[in-house]
């Protein structure tokens, strides 16, 4: 008899009924829907012999023992509507549940809630219990996100998101949990985080990682494992019962994090300050963690120190700010690189060695630890920083506030330097100054800020201050301050390109980073020199820069500075300086591209280019670039005829003895046919003339020859050859 004319209350009420089922949303839709059988059939007795009949039951059950099939994908069908296969994550779910049973260690204590009274349960129950309720209502305010390429799986479900939340927690333990040597390779860490080479070198990659796959990882453990050991050599017992041990490891920071974000009904809940949302955005950095689309490495290096911080200190945001801050700067890509899977391991791997002083990191940092993987010198200014901004209000505001610019991305080194504060805390390893001495500081601190700031205006790709390379020449003529790169190449710190690493290793960002090394921080100066220089107005910063730029050094710095089309030509700001007789142009990253000579690309822009209508005699002009190592280039005038023969003008630059022509500067006159170019098929035209000025018949070369160690000099000779060329027509 069903009480109150309910059978779900009937079953409730008997004795074999759990009270956790009360909460299950599979249970509670089986009772809904025998309740509605129930009412549909109440009182129709007439149809009890035909569910009886066992000859022809009207309903039958089939029945297939998975067990014996040992739980393969295959053989699992979702039972709706539509009858699809399971997802991805159900299966991973069904078998993970599973195998939560086989790992349980009881090292925990978990509990559910059920009407008011708190029950005791085990790992496999809590975890199937929340991931069918609690979890999964966070996890459907963010069901089918979108992916770099502006697509989604179209499905409205969140199973893919939960699957990559699983990886990346999976991940960054694993990773966290290596000690890798720089450059080694860590296959299993390559294929959890997706990396290139692994997609490459396993035919079987997939975005989806299975459990079988996180299995064979080691990152889980299920009954098959318990009956290998039992039977198992005594050799291999210690490695299964470790393996044991870590997917218990694994189990508890995946329900850690999955606590950690659950917010009732609504999307994870806002603990950054909005004034620390520069640094962690963390409504932001949670998607990309449900599309395993992390922008940078930096990205899921603070992904795992925030979550890290959130379940180590049980939930209370005290310190997370600070800890988010530092943790940002430390791993911003422009401040320290990350590229491969060791240094990700490493950068995680520091992030749990700070982890049990997040809550107060800055006194932490104050006391000087050995912080290894990220940049020393982020390190040693992360350092500084936080004596600053633990002596008031005013010095955190003032840090912060420079930190946040869009050049600087919290690297501000060299203002620290330049204010005389890095040098302090070298001397005294504190900054426990006077009053008087805060003021100053302070006060120094700011207007370098202010300087740097304007110079630096907007962000290294946008630098509105930078026209003509207005602030590079302007430091050139406070001196060298050429960044130094491989092969004997130098760099103009001129450009923002990313090919061949040029952003990342030649920039006034890291020229600028704070440095031990004498000879650095004197180059360093050069830009102090410029900041300080009392023309300097960070009211009108081009055209202070500008006059700036108007000074003379009386070296070959001048025609750095005079010229900013030599800038231009350098588009990745590559230069070589054989001495300072000879300085080649690289227009890309080496001399077997296009190059240039300094000293003749100066004659050419400064005293060829614009008089041009001086040599109307011929029809065209350049600097012509060369390739070859092996090469010189030079300036060609072209197009001139006479009696039909066509004739150009070649300059040179060459400061060493070559082939017996003396002189820096060459003019070189000539057909311009290769063939028929011996001394004696030129007419007495065009020799009488050549006699005249003073040209040299030079066999070698097959061409007229002079040469001066003077610019002006030989401007004025192409001058005289253009004024006394038979018509000084072209044909």
């Amino acid at each position: 008899q069903c009480l109150n004319n309910e059978m779900s209350k009937t079953i409730k009420n008997s004795s074999w009924f759990y009270m956790s089922w009360r909460h299950d949303p599979t249970i509670q839709s089986m009772l809904t829907m025998l309740d509605s059988i129930h009412h549909k059939f109440q009182g129709k007795g007439e149809f009890l012999p035909l569910l009886l009949d066992q000859q022809n039951p009207v309903i039958t059950f089939l029945f297939l023992d998975l067990d014996i099939f040992k739980m393969t994908d295959d053989l699992y069908i979702k039972m709706n509507s539509r009858g699809k296969p399971l997802t991805g994550f159900e299966n991973f779910k069904a078998k993970y549940e599973q195998s939560l049973e086989a790992i349980d260690l009881n090292k925990r204590t978990f509990y559910l809630s059920f009407q008011g009274v708190s029950e005791k349960v085990s790992l496999k129950r809590y975890f199937s219990y929340n991931v069918d309720t609690k979890w999964a209502d966070l996890f459907w305010n963010y069901r089918d996100l979108q992916d770099r390429s502006g697509s989604s799986s179209g499905d409205f479900t969140f199973d893919d998101e939960m699957m990559n939340f699983i990886r990346v927690i999976f991940t960054n333990k694993y990773a966290a949990e290596l000690n890798l040597a720089s450059k080694t390779k860590d296959d299993t860490l390559e294929y959890l985080r997706g990396a290139e080479s692994a997609r490459k070198s396993n035919p079987d990659y997939s975005d989806v990682i299975s459990y079988h796959k996180y299995k064979e990882f080691g990152l889980a453990f299920d009954k098959d494992d318990e009956e290998r050991l039992k039977v198992k050599p005594s050799e291999d017992i210690f490695n299964l019962q470790q393996t044991k041990e870590d997917a218990y490891g694994y189990a508890l920071a995946l329900v850690d994090a999955l606590d950690t974000f659950s917010n009732g009904t609504e999307p994870i809940r806002k603990c950054i300050s909005d004034n620390y949302k520069y640094y962690y955005d963390e409504n932001a950095i949670f998607k990309q963690a449900l599309k395993h689309e992390f922008d940078k490495n930096h990205d899921r290096i603070c992904f795992h120190a925030y979550l890290r911080f959130l379940i180590e200190n049980k939930g209370d945001t005290t310190g997370l700010d600070e800890w988010m801050r530092v943790i940002s700067n430390l791993s911003h890509p422009e401040n320290t690189i990350i590229d491969e899977g060791a240094d990700i391991a490493g950068a995680l791997r520091s992030v749990e060695q700070m982890l049990p002083h997040s809550k107060d990191i800055l006194t932490y940092l104050k006391s000087s630890p050995n912080i290894h993987q990220f940049s020393s010198w982020q390190v040693q200014e992360e350092i500084i920083k936080a004596h600053l901004i633990t002596l008031s209000e005013k010095w955190k505001d003032a840090v912060e506030s420079t930190e946040k610019h869009g050049y600087f991305n919290s690297q501000i080194g060299f203002i620290l330097d330049f204010a005389g504060i890095a040098d302090y805390y070298r001397e005294h390893k504190d900054c426990k100054w006077g009053a008087d001495e805060n003021e100053k500081f302070l006060n120094a601190f700011k207007a370098y800020s202010v300087k740097a700031s304007a110079v630096f205006e907007k962000d290294y790709d946008h630098r509105v201050n930078d026209k003509d390379y207005v602030f590079e020449r302007a430091v050139f003529t406070k001196g060298s301050y050429l960044f130094p790169g491989d092969t004997g190449r130098k760099n103009l710190l001129s450009t923002s390109v990313v090919k061949n690493n040029v952003k990342r290793d030649h920039s006034w960002k890291r020229f600028l980073r704070l440095s031990d090394d004498k000879d650095w921080r004197t180059k360093q100066g050069f830009v102090k020199a410029v900041l300080d220089d009392e023309r300097f107005n960070v009211n009108s910063v081009h055209d202070s820069l500008a006059s700036i730029a108007t000074d003379k050094t009386n070296t070959w710095r001048d025609m750095f500075i005079d010229s900013p089309g030599i800038f231009s030509y350098c588009e990745q700001g590559f230069i070589l300086i054989n001495d300072e007789k000879r300085i080649t142009l690289f227009h890309q990253s080496q001399i077997n591209h296009l190059h240039k000579d300094l000293c003749l690309e100066q004659l050419w822009m400064h005293q060829v280019q614009p008089n041009l209508g001086k040599y109307s005699c011929f029809s065209g002009a350049e600097h012509k670039s060369v390739k070859s190592e092996d090469e010189d280039s030079y300036i060609v005038l072209k197009g001139y005829k006479h009696d039909r023969i066509a004739y150009e003008v070649l300059l040179y630059y060459y400061p060493y003895e070559n082939d017996g022509i003396q002189g820096n500067y060459e003019l070189s006159f000539r057909k311009a046919s290769a063939s028929n170019n011996k001394l004696e098929d030129y007419k007495k035209d065009i020799t009488g003339i050549i006699d005249i000025l003073g040209l040299e018949w030079n066999e070698d070369y097959q061409a007229f020859f002079w040469a001066t160690d003077d610019s002006d000099a030989i401007i004025s000779k192409l001058n005289q050859l253009c004024e006394v060329l038979p018509y000084g027509l072209s044909e």
